[in-house]
Formats: structure tokens, C-alpha cells, sequence
């Protein structure tokens, strides 16, 4: 319980990798392991009330996000026992899906789906399968699985530094730093820049040169190249000297104090101490702007529709959209959603300043600037203020000089990534402007094709919606007379076989679904008796069965019936005693493997 308490108070949230993926396992192991002490309801975040009654004095942040931290633990405990549910429907879906093709062992791939989707643990997949199914399960194909997913989930395009290269860096800013070329870096001011190439490295070492074609990595004596940071991505661009050019594709920071330009030489040779003008691409830079910008904007708005509580956990600012998730327990209405895109879009009519400004911590806290939880700051930070009422952030990041300057935001997507945290995707200036024309354009073509003006098509397509409705409806009730009909004749093709009730026969039934209901009413209609009902559904046998509890008692087992009357359409399958299901690959024996059920129950009662 104080595990989990921290780590959500601390912005953790359950996830799929790295800590977030930590906590989901220690959520999900607490509640199953109160499902085995006999707890029914969710119990975690009660635990989590009292961890914080007992240790808030000490650490307040605790009570300054209790219903946070609360909400987030209810929520998590809630989704496993959903999703452990789920999971069950899911693996008897594929079980059938397995008999129809005449399978009786589940895939290592789908156990492994079972467990990543639903935390289904092998263990429990394993035991249900043999216990209820007579299946097997693939152990070596879900442990590559789990390997295949491991390897995946360790590496992205984002190459992590290793210690060794670590030193290189931290010796060569040491290297310069004696010989008085200490680098300097203000991205804040984007305009082309003269500067110098302090060094090159070329395979994670330093040379004196470089030549055309080489990818490279270069360090200048002033950069106003942004390195990626507070979800913002690094600028790209050029750096020119007098007779080479290098295209920038990242930068980054590997120590403190050192920025290191990656790229490819696309002309000349480049020379350490070259003199050299590094250039943004500043259409680039700008649509990140506008993006960063409106990043504060929609964290502003968010608080004012849904409450205080909201609170950044996590963010992307890239040059063709942003990305903000942020804590919120509950659903958004789409009236919220349009509340907070309208709210965005009037403060960048308005066309506020955006300023900039530097400020001790502690001091802008107290004014009420807006700072990320668990974040670390230090005694100097940066606010960036819009209209300063309007918006007050904490940041590092590049923005534009006024809200007009963003031109309009439109919402693209919002939905759930996490318990108790949302996720809106967001597009700003010229493919927002772009996204509606584009849309526009859809809805014209669409309203021309139904015949009605553009403001009538979501009533015309509702009347034809209905329309497919009460077609969709006629056709179940028409398939289930012709069904019913079907039911009818069949009934006195019931045979007795040495004093035991049995049809054997193939009925006209389009899904599995009919096919039980069918057996279902044979069943009832006979009391006591053997049903075996074959189909042709999609080119594909499908063969049930269902045994009455009286006969099950006499010996008699569905599983066992279906079995042996699918090996003759070529598949497989099992199931209860009382009723099962199995499938396989040739229809036209369906006749033949009726008649197989006859004298397996005139064997049986001989």
C-alpha cells in the first residue's frame, strides 16, 4: 500500500513499461491477493487512506493529491477485475474460434495476448483450458513471446547513451572547458547564428575533420539549437561553413553543459575550428512554437471546465501536433471537449502577449504558478505567462510572442491511456487550418451524395441508420422462424436408441450463436435426451452437442460425442458433459459424422 501510494503521489502512473508497468504489478498482485484472502470489492485504496492519514504529516503532498492518489488506485484495482472478466470471455472465444478449425491447443501468441491485454496469468489460462476445454496450451510459444515483446519494449528509435560514451563526453567538455571554449547555448533566439565547430566525433571518437556523406556529430561554441526537453523536440536545421554544409537531424544532451549536434556532412569536409552559422529551420521552429503555446493554453482551459485537479502527466510539443495527458478520474463529455477548444481558440483571438521571465522558485510558487508534481527545479526558474492571468507555467521550452500567432487549435482525438489519466491530441496553425478544409471538403461531398444541404446530413443519415436497423431486425426474425421452422421438422427425425432420446441431424443455421438456441429448445422439448446438431457456416463444419444432466449421470458425455464425430469432418474439439462444441475443415461429411453420434450412443447403451 505505501508503495503504491508514493509512487502515484510522485506522477507515476500504471502503465505497460519501465515504472509505470512496476506499479500496475504491484497494484494487480495486491488485488489478486486479496481476491484469494476472500476481499470481493476493491479494498486498495482504502489501505491507501490510511498510508496517508499516518504519513502526510511528513510528506504533504500526500493530502494536497489524496482524492488524486485515490481515484487512481480505485480505478486501476477496478479496471483489473474488468479486464479479468473480460479476459475469461475472451478465452472461451478462443477456444470455439480453435474447435471450428479443429485445434485443441491455444497458441503461445494468444496466451500471451491473454495475459498482456486482460493480466491473465499463464498459470490461470493453463488450468481453465484443460479443466473445462480438454485444451492445451503452447508454454515455449508464449515465453518468445514474452521475449519478442521484452526486446521491442527495450528498444526505440531514441538510442540510450551508454556509460562509456558518458565518459567520452563528460572528458571532452572538461577538454574545452581548460582551453577556455566552454560551449554556450541559447535556443531562445532562433535567428542563423555565427559560431564555430569545436569538435567533431565521428564512431564515438574525436577527429579533425570530416568528409562529405559521414554522419557525425559536432559541437559548436554557441548553439540556438533547442534540445529536447519538457516534451518539446529538438529543433533541426543547418550549419554552414564557407565550404561544407551539415544537415542536423537531433540534438542532444548527453552531460550537462555539453550539446551535441547530430547529422550528415551533405557538402565538403568539415573542420574542427571551422568558423561556422548554425540555422533553425525556423518553419519548423514556429509550428513547435505555436504547438508549446497552445500546450499551456489547453492545460488552462482543462483546469477551468474540469476542476483543479487536473495536473500535466506527461506531453509531447512536436512541430505537426501536441499531446497532453493529464489526471483526470472521469470521462469528458463532448460538451466539456467543446467548452475547452472553444476556450483555447478565444484567448488566441484575443491575441495575448506571451512573456517571459526569470524568477526564484519559491517566489513564483507563491504567486500561483502553475509547477509539474514531482518535478525539480532550481533556486532560478522560467516562467512563461500569457496575458499573466491568462496562463502561468514553469517552462523551458519556446513559444510564440503572442497567442494570435498559434492561428487556431482543433481537438483531434481525446480518450483514456491510463486509470484515472486522459490524453488529448491537438493540431495548431496551418494544419489545423488544413484538417478543416479537409473535413469541409468531406462533409460536401458526402451532403451531395445523400441529396440534402450539409446541415441536414446527421439526420438524414440517423433516418437511414434506422432504416439498416429495423432491416437488421426483420432478417434475425426471419432467421429465426426458418429456424424455428427447421426446429419443427427435425422432431420427427428423433430416433430412440436402446431406450436413450437422440437427434443427430444438420440444421440450417448461419452462426453458433442460433445453433445453441436450437439445441436449447430440442433439449427442452425432449426432457432427456442425446442433441447433436451440425452446420455448414462459412464452408466450415460446426458441430454441438448437448447431453441432458440425467444421461450425463448414466455416463454419457458431450465432449466426448462431438469429439469423435468432428475427427470425421477432419477437425477436433471438446468441451463439458453437458454440452460442447468442435469444428473442422470438410462440411460435406456432416451427414456421416451424424450418423457416427447414433452408434456411438447405441455402443454406449448396448
Amino acid at each position: 500500500g505505501r508503495a503504491v501510494t508514493f509512487m502515484v503521489g510522485d506522477g507515476v502512473m500504471p502503465g505497460n513499461e519501465g515504472r509505470e508497468y512496476v506499479l500496475r504489478l504491484i497494484l494487480r498482485r495486491a488485488a489478486r491477493y486479496g481476491r484469494m484472502a476472500g476481499f470481493t470489492e476493491p479494498f486498495l485504496a482504502e489501505i491507501a487512506k490510511t498510508v496517508i492519514a499516518e504519513m502526510g504529516g511528513h510528506y504533504t503532498e500526500l493530502f494536497a493529491r489524496q482524492q488524486f492518489i485515490l481515484n487512481v488506485i480505485q480505478q486501476e484495482e477496478e479496471r483489473f477485475l474488468r479486464t479479468f472478466a473480460n479476459g475469461l470471455h475472451r478465452l472461451q472465444e478462443l477456444v470455439e474460434k480453435l474447435q471450428a478449425d479443429g485445434k485443441s491447443e491455444i497458441p503461445g501468441a494468444e496466451v500471451f495476448k491473454l495475459h498482456a491485454t486482460f493480466g491473465f496469468p499463464f498459470d490461470l489460462t493453463r488450468d481453465i483450458a484443460a479443466e473445462e476445454y480438454n485444451f492445451s496450451v503452447d508454454q515455449a510459444g508464449f515465453n518468445a513471446a514474452m521475449k519478442k515483446h521484452s526486446e521491442i519494449s527495450g528498444s526505440g528509435s531514441f538510442k540510450k547513451i551508454d556509460e562509456e560514451s558518458l565518459s567520452i563526453y563528460a572528458r571532452l567538455l572538461e577538454t574545452l572547458k581548460e582551453a577556455g571554449h566552454a560551449p554556450i547555448y541559447n535556443p531562445y533566439n532562433s535567428d542563423p547564428r555565427p559560431t564555430r565547430a569545436l569538435a567533431i566525433l565521428q564512431d564515438g571518437k574525436t577527429v579533425n575533420s570530416a568528409a562529405e556523406g559521414l554522419e557525425v556529430e559536432m559541437v559548436l561554441a554557441d548553439t540556438p539549437f533547442y534540445v529536447e526537453a519538457g516534451g518539446q523536440v529538438s529543433d533541426t536545421g543547418l550549419i554552414k561553413g564557407n565550404e561544407w554544409e551539415m544537415q542536423v537531424s537531433d540534438v542532444r544532451r548527453p552531460v550537462s553543459g555539453l550539446v551535441i549536434h547530430y547529422g550528415q556532412i551533405t557538402r565538403g569536409t568539415a573542420s574542427t575550428g571551422d568558423d561556422a552559422v548554425a540555422e533553425v529551420d525556423n518553419e519548423r521552429r514556429m509550428n513547435i512554437r505555436r504547438n508549446h503555446t497552445a500546450t499551456h493554453l489547453l492545460h488552462a482551459h482543462l483546469r477551468r471546465v474540469l476542476g483543479k485537479h487536473v495536473a500535466q502527466a506527461g506531453s509531447l510539443v512536436a512541430p505537426d501536433r501536441l499531446r497532453f495527458d493529464f489526471s483526470q478520474p472521469d470521462p469528458i463529455t463532448p460538451e466539456q471537449l467543446r467548452q475547452i477548444e472553444a476556450g483555447v481558440n478565444d484567448d488566441i483571438l484575443a491575441n495575448y502577449p506571451v512573456t517571459t521571465r526569470q524568477q526564484k522558485y519559491k517566489d513564483a510558487i507563491a504567486t500561483g504558478v502553475m509547477a509539474l508534481f514531482g518535478e525539480k527545479y532550481g533556486d532560478i526558474v522560467r516562467v512563461v505567462a500569457v496575458d499573466d492571468q491568462v496562463s502561468r507555467e514553469l517552462c523551458g521550452g519556446t513559444h510564440v510572442d503572442n497567442t494570435g500567432q498559434i492561428g487556431s487549435l482543433l481537438i483531434i482525438s481525446e480518450g483514456s491511456v491510463a486509470a484515472g489519466v486522459r490524453r488529448i491530441e491537438a493540431i495548431t496553425g496551418p494544419a489545423a487550418r488544413e484538417q478543416v478544409q479537409t473535413r469541409l471538403s468531406v462533409l460536401n461531398n458526402i451532403a451531395h451524395k445523400l441529396g440534402v444541404k450539409p446541415a441536414a446530413v446527421e439526420s438524414r443519415l440517423e433516418s437511414l441508420l434506422e432504416q439498416l436497423r429495423e432491416r437488421d431486425r426483420e432478417i434475425k426474425q426471419l432467421k429465426r422462424k426458418l429456424a424455428r421452422s427447421d426446429f419443427e421438422r427435425h422432431l420427427s427425425q428423433v430416433k430412440e436408441i436402446n431406450g436413450v432420446r437422440v437427434l443427430a441431424a444438420q440444421v440450417a443455421a448461419d452462426n453458433t450463436a442460433l445453433m445453441r438456441e436450437m439445441s436449447d429448445w430440442f433439449r427442452d422439448k425432449l426432457g432427456s435426451g442425446v442433441i447433436v446438431l451440425g452446420a455448414d457456416i462459412n464452408n466450415k463444419p460446426v458441430l454441438i452437442a448437448a447431453v441432458t444432466d440425467d444421461l450425463v449421470k448414466r455416463g454419457l458425455h458431450a465432449g466426448k460425442l462431438v469429439k469423435a464425430a468432428a475427427q470425421i469432418v477432419g477437425g477436433g474439439g471438446g468441451g463439458r458433459p453437458t454440452m460442447a462444441q468442435a469444428g473442422g475443415k470438410d462440411p460435406s461429411k456432416l451427414p456421416q459424422a451424424l450418423r457416427k453420434v447414433e452408434e456411438l450412443v447405441a455402443e454406449a447403451w448396448r
